[in-house]
């Protein structure tokens, strides 16, 4: 049995390894992708473990939570890329 602060640990390690990894990534598409994308992973991967905890993944942390945490990681990236889009968007039509 996990306590809820070790899941909150491993949602952080998650989120700021897939969001680092995005974050290069992105780095062509907007210099703002090496800190925005990292921290939005880790949001994305925190929300998805009060989401699990909430709805009862209480007593483990199991694959079921490690997949959502993976996945919200990935959607704070991709938020990420939209920003960068539209960011970028605004600035060349200047």
């Amino acid at each position: 049995m996990t306590t809820p602060l070790l899941n909150f640990l491993a949602a952080a390690g998650i989120g700021l390894v897939v969001g680092v990894v995005g974050g290069f990534l992105l780095k062509g598409k907007a210099a703002t992708a090496i800190w925005l994308a990292p921290l939005l992973a880790i949001v994305g991967a925190l929300v998805a473990s009060v989401l699990a905890y909430m709805f009862g993944d209480r007593a483990d942390y199991g694959w079921k939570e490690a997949s959502l945490q993976v996945v919200l990681a990935v959607v704070g990236v991709a938020i990420t890329y939209v920003l960068a889009g539209r960011t970028s968007a605004v600035t060349s039509a200047k």
